[in-house]
C-alpha cells in the first residue's frame, strides 16, 4: 500500500507538471466517455431493449406493399385481414387493430361534459392472447365482439392509467358505462375491463398512449379493397420470421388470385415487432452509432498519440531512473499508474458530461419528431461501464506498450545522446503515433463529409418549399358534429352553398391572397393509404382497380399549390352537385396508366363507389405538379375530385396571405364556426412554416447532432496534429539548429515541417475520402436532392480538414523556425 501510494504521490506530480496534457487528456476521455455513454444509452433504450410483452421476440407486425407503386408498409387490406388469419399455419395468433387519434386533432374523442381528450384505439378481440396480457380486472374482447350487430353496446378496457385518473382505482367500475363526445354525438361504452399498470399497447409504435381500448368488429361477408388494418401477430414457438414469410406469401397468393381486381400487385410483408420500433429513424440511429464510432476511435487515437509522445519524451528519465537502481516493473507500474489518474479524471468529468448530455439531447429533440421510448431514456450503467472501460483500456495499452521498451533502455547511449534528438532521415511513418495522426485524420473527413451532405440536403428541401412562401400559409382543420355527419347526403345537396360563402368571406378578409378547401392537409406530406380507380376503355387501369391517390380540392387549390395545366380544364366552380361528376388527374397518373393514350373523356370508378357502377368521374383534366410541400418528394399518382361534388365529414381551409397568417387566425376560426351555428368543429391553426419544420424535423436534428460530432472530431483532429507535430518538433531541435547552423533558412525550416505533416494528413485524407463515400452510400436515404458523391460536399470537407490541419501544423512549425542556432546546439 505504502508503494502505490508513493506512486500516487508522484503520479500526481508528474502530471501537475505538464498541466497542458493533463488537461487535453482528461478532457478528451472525458468527451469520448460522455458522449458514448450518453448516446449509446438512448440507442439502447430504443433499439435493443426488450418489448415488455411475453416472449416479445416471437411478435411481428404484417404489412401490405404495392409492387406497381413501390409503397410499403401499407395497412393490410381489410378484405385480406379476415383471409390471412383463417389460413395462415404458422401464427399463434393475429390481431387487427387501429391506433389513436392524436390528442391534438380535432377528430379526436372527449369526455362527455368535458373539454379533456382522450386517446381510443380499435381492436379486435385476439389482441390480448397475441400479446399475452391479462387484464388487471375483468375481461378481455370475446370473438363475439367482432361481430358488428346494429344498436350493440361499444365495448371499453380501459388503461390502468385512465382507471387511476378517473375512478380512483374503484374495482365496482366493470359494467359501468362511459360517456365520450365524439363530434357533439353522445357515446355510451360499457367497461369491460382494466389493463395492468404498464401496458399501453399500440404504444411505443406510435406516439400516443391510448387511454381506451374499443372493440373493432370485423367484416367478412366480402371482400372490401381498403386499406386500414393494422396487423400484430404471435408466431408459434420454433418458427422463424422466413418460415412465416413463406406461409403468409402462399395465402397471399391465394388471394391474388381470387381477388385479381384488387390484389393484382399486392402482397404482404412479415416484419419483426422489434424492428418496427425503428424502423422510422433507423437511418438517424445508424448515423449517430456509426459518428459515435468514430468519435470513439479518435478519442482513444487521440489519448495514444499524445500518451506515445509523452512516453517516448521521458526515455531519458527512464534511463537515469533505471541507472540508479528502479526495476522494469517498477518502471511499468509508474507508467500505469499515471494513466489509470488520467483515466479517473476523464471517467469522473465524463459521467457528469453523459448525465448533462443526455437530457441536453432530449430537450432539443423537436416535438414533432417521434422516437419511440426515448421519453424512457435514462443513463444505463451497463454502457457507462462499457465505454469507461473501452477509453480506460486504451489509456492503459498505449501508456504499458511504449514503457515495456522504455523500461529496457541502453542506459549509456540513451544518457549520452539525450533522448530528445531524432535521427535525420528517418520515415515519418516509423515515429511513434504516425499512424495514429493518419487514422484520426481518416476518421474525421467522413463526419464533415456526412455533416455537409446533410446540411446541403437540408438548404435543398427549404429551397422547394420557399417556393409555396410557408410564410403566408395557414391551415385549420374543421369538422361536423355527427348529427350533421349522419344527413350528410340531404345536407350537402341543400346547404351547400354555405361553404362558398364561408370561402368567400375568408377571401374577402384584409391581407387574404387566396383560399382552398381540402380534404386533409398538409395532404402533401403524407404517404396515405392508396385509393384505387377503374377506368373504362384503353388503358392498364381499365383491367383491374389500380392504386392512386386521392384528393378533395375547390378549384383555388391548385394555383395555391402551384400546380401547371398540362391540357384539357381545371376543375371549375360550375362544377356542382348536380352536374357531370368530374375529375382532374396529375402527370404522373397519366404517365403511369395511360401511357399510350389520351386520358381525357375517360371515366374514372373509385374503388368505394363498388355499389354504384355508373357513379363515375370523368376525367376533364391534366396537371403538372412541382416538389411536394413538406417533405419535398415527387408527386405520386393522383386523381384530384371537386370539393362541391363529394360529401365531406371533415376538411381543412388553406389560406395565403401578403403577410404574417397568425393574425388572421382567430377571424377564420370565428368564420368556420358559423358554417352551421353549434354543429361545427374546429382545430388549432397552423402555418406552413410549422409544417415545414414538422416535415423537416428529423433531418434538421440528425444534421445538428452530425455537426456536434463533426465538431468534436474536427477539434480532436487539431488537438492531436498540434500535439504530435510539437512533439517531433522539440525532439528535433538539435537537427535543426545544425540545419540552420549549415545555411538552412528559417523559410526551409518551415517548409520541412509543413511537408511532413501534411504529408501524415494527406495519407489520412485519402484513406478518409473511401471512407466518406462508403458512409454516404449507406445514409442515401436521408438525403434530398443529393447524391452521396456530391463534389462540392468532398472538396469542402477536404480543404476545411487540410486548412484545419495546417494551422495545426503551422503552430509548431513556426515556432521551430525560430529557433537559434546557437541555442540550438547547445540543447540538451
Amino acid at each position: 500500500m505504502s508503494t502505490l501510494l508513493q506512486d500516487l504521490r508522484y503520479g500526481l506530480r508528474m502530471l501537475a507538471k505538464s498541466p497542458g496534457f493533463t488537461t487535453i487528456i482528461v478532457v478528451t476521455l472525458a468527451l469520448v466517455i460522455g458522449a458514448s455513454t450518453a448516446i449509446f444509452s438512448a440507442i439502447y433504450q430504443v433499439a435493443l431493449r426488450r418489448l415488455p410483452y411475453r416472449d416479445s421476440d416471437r411478435l411481428v407486425m404484417l404489412w401490405d406493399s404495392n409492387h406497381k407503386t413501390g409503397q410499403e408498409h401499407i395497412p393490410v387490406m381489410d378484405g385480406s385481414f379476415p383471409i390471412l388469419l383463417s389460413e395462415t399455419k404458422t401464427f399463434q395468433g393475429m390481431a387487427a387493430f387501429i391506433p389513436p387519434l392524436s390528442r391534438g386533432s380535432v377528430y379526436s374523442f372527449k369526455l362527455w361534459r368535458s373539454e379533456e381528450a382522450v386517446a381510443i384505439a380499435g381492436f379486435s378481440s385476439q389482441v390480448s392472447s397475441v400479446l399475452g396480457v391479462t387484464p388487471l380486472l375483468g375481461r378481455t374482447f370475446a370473438p363475439n365482439d367482432d361481430i358488428s350487430v346494429e344498436n350493440s353496446p361499444r365495448l371499453a378496457i380501459l388503461s390502468f392509467a385512465f382507471w387511476m385518473r378517473h375512478y380512483g382505482g374503484s374495482r365496482e367500475v366493470i359494467g359501468k358505462t362511459l360517456d365520450l363526445n365524439r363530434f357533439g354525438e353522445r357515446i355510451p361504452y360499457t367497461i369491460v375491463g382494466v389493463t395492468p399498470e404498464g401496458f399501453s399497447f399500440p404504444y411505443p409504435l406510435f406516439a400516443d398512449k391510448p387511454d381506451i381500448w374499443e372493440s373493432l368488429p370485423y367484416p367478412t361477408a366480402r371482400f372490401l379493397p381498403s386499406n386500414n388494418s393494422m396487423v400484430i401477430a404471435r408466431l408459434k414457438p420454433g418458427v422463424s420470421v422466413r418460415q412465416a414469410q413463406a406461409d403468409v406469401d402462399t395465402v397471399a397468393a391465394r388471394i391474388r388470385a381470387e381477388y385479381p381486381r384488387y390484389y393484382k400487385d399486392e402482397s404482404v410483408r412479415v416484419v419483426p415487432l422489434q424492428l418496427e420500433l425503428i424502423r422510422d429513424v433507423k437511418t438517424i440511429l445508424w448515423i449517430l452509432l456509426g459518428a459515435l464510432g468514430f468519435v470513439l476511435l479518435m478519442g482513444c487515437a487521440n489519448t495514444g498519440n499524445l500518451l506515445l509522445a509523452r512516453a517516448v519524451s521521458r526515455e531519458r528519465e527512464m534511463a537515469i531512473r533505471a541507472a540508479l537502481g528502479a526495476g522494469r516493473l517498477v518502471l511499468i507500474r509508474q507508467m500505469l499508474t499515471e494513466a489509470m489518474l488520467l483515466a479517473m479524471g476523464g471517467g469522473v468529468l465524463g459521467l457528469l458530461l453523459a448525465f448533462w448530455g443526455l437530457h441536453t439531447l432530449l430537450a432539443l429533440l423537436p416535438p414533432s419528431l417521434y422516437i419511440p421510448r426515448l421519453d424512457t431514456v435514462a443513463l444505463d450503467p451497463r454502457v457507462l461501464a462499457f465505454t469507461a472501460s473501452v477509453s480506460v483500456v486504451a489509456t492503459a495499452v498505449f501508456s504499458v506498450v511504449p514503457s515495456l521498451r522504455l523500461s529496457r533502455p541502453d542506459l549509456s547511449q540513451t544518457i549520452q545522446s539525450g533522448s530528445t534528438q531524432t535521427r535525420a532521415g528517418r520515415s515519418i511513418l516509423s515515429r511513434p503515433g504516425s499512424l495514429l495522426l493518419i487514422s484520426e485524420v481518416a476518421v474525421a473527413l467522413p463526419l464533415l463529409v456526412s455533416t455537409l451532405l446533410l446540411t446541403k440536403s437540408l438548404q435543398k428541401l427549404l429551397e422547394v418549399n420557399r417556393l409555396f412562401q410557408p410564410e403566408h400559409l395557414l391551415a385549420i382543420q374543421i369538422g361536423f358534429s355527427n348529427s350533421v355527419i349522419r344527413s350528410l347526403p340531404n345536407f350537402w345537396r341543400t346547404e351547400a352553398s354555405l361553404y362558398g360563402q364561408f370561402e368567400q368571406r375568408v377571401a374577402g378578409m384584409p391581407g387574404v391572397r387566396s383560399v382552398a378547401l381540402v380534404d386533409r392537409f398538409p395532404l402533401l406530406t403524407l404517404q396515405q393509404s392508396p385509393n384505387r380507380f377503374k377506368s373504362d376503355g384503353a388503358g392498364v387501369i381499365s383491367e383491374n382497380f389500380e392504386p392512386a391517390e386521392m384528393h378533395i380540392v375547390t378549384p383555388g387549390y391548385f394555383e395555391m399549390a402551384g400546380a401547371r395545366l398540362v391540357r384539357g380544364r381545371w376543375l371549375a366552380d360550375e362544377d356542382a352537385t348536380d352536374s357531370l361528376r368530374v375529375a382532374v388527374i396529375n402527370e404522373p397518373m397519366a404517365e403511369r396508366y395511360w401511357r399510350d393514350t389520351d386520358p381525357l373523356g375517360r371515366k374514372l370508378t373509385p374503388v368505394w363507389r363498388l355499389t354504384s357502377e355508373n357513379f363515375a368521374y370523368t376525367i376533364v383534366g391534366v396537371v403538372r405538379e412541382p416538389k411536394r410541400f413538406g417533405g419535398g418528394g415527387d408527386p405520386q399518382p393522383a386523381v384530384y375530385l371537386a370539393f362541391s361534388q363529394v360529401p365531406l365529414a371533415n376538411f381543412s381551409v388553406l389560406v395565403r396571405n401578403s403577410g404574417d397568417p397568425h393574425p388572421i387566425a382567430r377571424a377564420v376560426h370565428a368564420a368556420a364556426l358559423e358554417i352551421l351555428p353549434g354543429q361545427m368543429f374546429v382545430g388549432e391553426p397552423q402555418s406552413g412554416g410549422e409544417i415545414v419544420s414538422e416535415s423537416s424535423a428529423r433531418l434538421r436534428f440528425t444534421t445538428f447532432l452530425l455537426s456536434v460530432f463533426a465538431c468534436l472530431a474536427l477539434l480532436l483532429g487539431v488537438v492531436g496534429i498540434y500535439g504530435l507535430m510539437s512533439h517531433y518538433t522539440a525532439r528535433r531541435t538539435h537537427e535543426i539548429g545544425i540545419r540552420m547552423a549549415l545555411g538552412a533558412t528559417p523559410k526551409n525550416v518551415l517548409h520541412l515541417v509543413l511537408k511532413e505533416g501534411m504529408a501524415l494528413v494527406g495519407l489520412g485524407v485519402v484513406i478518409g475520402l473511401a471512407i466518406a463515400f462508403a458512409l454516404a452510400r449507406g445514409m442515401s436515404s436521408m438525403l434530398y436532392e443529393v447524391r452521396p458523391t456530391d463534389f462540392s460536399a468532398l472538396c469542402a470537407a477536404t480543404l476545411l480538414l487540410l486548412i484545419v490541419a495546417l494551422l495545426a501544423s503551422y503552430l509548431p512549425a513556426r515556432r521551430a523556425a525560430k529557433v537559434h542556432p546557437l541555442v540550438a546546439l547547445r540543447h540538451e
